[in-house]
């Protein structure tokens, strides 16, 4: 009963915070929680400039330069509580990674010598299952700090570039990049939006030079440039270190809904958040302003929106501002958590201790829903980067309220109201518990779509497409390839690849017992292998053996 009453408590105080008139307005609306921060183990490698994706469910940081301002042909990936060192087929720092439908990462652009200079066409693509690069082609445009969106099609767009000419490209999906188009305004790491299934629209902060950007147009993938009515009076927050557009999707690409938030500010420096559908461009209405302050002073907002589907929540990323000063000091961050699901949007503070970490970072969103914060250099020396890596623990559990200015005579009344409330569901739980006695178990909506996917596996067999996608079987069952993507990894403990190779493998099993005419080298055509090479791989690894080995 003690647990029940602190968790009614803790509810309704935080509940209160809310609403309760305060000297501070915008504090009483915007709660304050304290966030824990945990220090995973370093990098293999001191890195900055490198990319950040989350694939096959580990945490993999992509490239970016070492000591001295070295480029490094590495990658990384977090399993078991450890960093994994691999190779990469070239030197990555400051390109980009794309994570694409098929499972697979598309690493391409960087510079091409040491301490950030020139540009690169080096293109390779990373297979998170067996850890491994090959280059396979080059870009159109040598590129660094260029963005890159995959469309419905497979197709994916890439522009932005630094201290070079910048232009539109299309990566053909398969091995090929082809020029598309000029743009109106040359840009570096700009947002590149999906409006429909095959159209985008491409927007930046910071132009190719790291000059700021204030303009309204946006450049589009078909058709003329176009202006932006609310980026007359807003522009782009400047951020040259984000990931993909894709990590701010908040949309339903099955339904034809592209939606984004993204932050903006206008001249004064006051902080929005821009929702873009459709490459519509509104305000998000929110329940206070974003905060420009914390506890400790003033907050310097940095990071593109990281949006979380799953919960529909989104987050900024912030630092104390006198770090930018002080960068050798300690230096505290920011959490802005926003629940967009809600209308207007719940705004919620988060803030850690002062940390041991560096100035520049990319954050990303962990499968379990925290914010991994791996890298970047320290005392903005680029000839100093760092290897250490924080996790963020964003679950209210994990927070600690600060409960500001509550008058005696609510907490009272929050007491009594969850006394009253324990001893009703206790006596409640008491006249009914022989009925709930071990109910029936329900089926969850996870399990009832992943009984769904192996339907259609077994009747239909997709699988047998060597070119199958993701969103291909998110299509047949009416849902999204994130939401398909999260229950096959939480249901089956793999990524959809992985998933659907099982059934290759058993498909391939079945005709080496069965079909003894049929040549070995035949045999991965038809259970849907693009590659003999892989097909001997992966069947081995399901089966310890070769397949000559299994027919013998």
């Amino acid at each position: 009963m003690s647990r029940l009453l602190h968790i009614i408590i803790y509810i309704g105080a935080l509940s209160f915070q809310t609403v309760v008139p305060a000297q501070n307005k915008q504090e009483a609306a915007c709660p304050i929680v304290k966030l824990e921060a945990e220090r995973l183990p370093d990098l293999n490698i001191p890195r900055s400039g490198h990319s950040i994706v989350v694939v096959n469910g580990e945490v993999t940081v992509i490239g970016g330069h070492t000591a001295n301002f070295v480029p490094t042909p590495t990658a990384e990936y977090f399993k078991d509580g450890k960093w994994h060192l691999v190779e990469t087929a070239f030197t990555h720092d400051d390109g980009f990674a794309l994570p694409l439908s098929s499972g697979k990462v598309l690493i391409a652009g960087g510079h091409s010598q040491n301490m950030g200079i020139g540009q690169s066409f080096e293109a390779e693509l990373y297979d998170p299952e067996s850890h491994t690069s090959e280059g396979f082609a080059s870009l159109d445009t040598k590129r660094c700090l260029a963005s890159a969106t995959e469309l419905d099609s497979g197709r994916v767009i890439v522009s932005g570039n630094w201290y070079h000419d910048d232009a539109i490209e299309m990566f053909d999906g398969r091995r090929s990049f082809l020029p598309v188009k000029d743009v109106t305004q040359d840009r570096c790491t700009p947002y590149i939006l999906r409006t429909a299934s095959d159209d985008a629209i491409i927007i930046g902060g910071y132009g190719s030079k790291g000059d700021t950007i204030s303009s309204s147009v946006a450049d589009r993938l078909k058709g003329e440039a176009i202006s932006i009515p609310l980026m007359e009076e807003w522009r782009l927050l400047p951020i040259i270190y984000h990931t993909t557009a894709d990590v701010s999707f908040i949309g339903d690409d099955q339904k034809g809904i592209y939606a984004y938030l993204l932050p903006i500010e206008d001249k004064d420096g006051k902080l929005a958040i821009a929702r873009v559908t459709n490459g519509e461009f509104s305000l998000l209405p929110t329940v206070c302003p974003i905060p420009m302050s914390g506890p400790e002073g003033a907050i310097h907002w940095y990071t593109t929106v990281l949006a979380d589907r799953r919960s529909q929540k989104a987050y900024l990323l912030g630092m104390d501002k006198a770090y930018l000063d002080h960068p050798d000091q300690p230096n505290r961050l920011y959490v802005l958590t926003i629940d967009y699901a809600v209308d207007p949007a719940g705004i919620t503070l988060g803030y850690t201790d002062p940390l041991d970490i560096s100035g520049e970072w990319t954050p990303v969103l962990t499968a379990e829903g925290n914010l991994m914060i791996t890298g970047g250099y320290m005392n903005h020396s680029n000839f100093k980067p760092t290897g250490k890596v924080w996790l963020l623990h964003l679950g209210m559990q994990k927070a600690e309220a600060e409960i500001n200015s509550i008058p005696w005579t609510w907490i009272i009344l929050i007491l009594v109201a969850g006394v009253t409330s324990a001893v009703w569901y206790l006596s409640w739980r008491k006249h009914h518990r022989a009925e709930s006695q071990d109910p029936a178990p329900q089926p969850t909506p996870d399990s009832v779509l992943m009984q769904r996917i192996c339907e259609l596996m077994e009747k239909e067999k997709p699988f047998l497409n060597p070119e199958l996608k993701i969103s291909d079987v998110a299509s047949a069952l009416g849902t999204n390839r994130t939401y398909l993507s999260d229950c096959i990894n939480s249901q089956r403990d793999c990524s959809f690849t992985q998933f659907v190779n099982a059934y290759r493998v058993e498909y391939a099993k079945e005709l080496l017992r069965n079909r003894r005419d049929i040549k070995i080298s035949e045999v991965y055509t038809l259970s849907g292998f693009s590659s003999e090479n892989t097909f001997f791989r992966i069947f081995k690894a399901h089966t310890g053996k070769t397949p000559s080995e299994y027919r013998a």
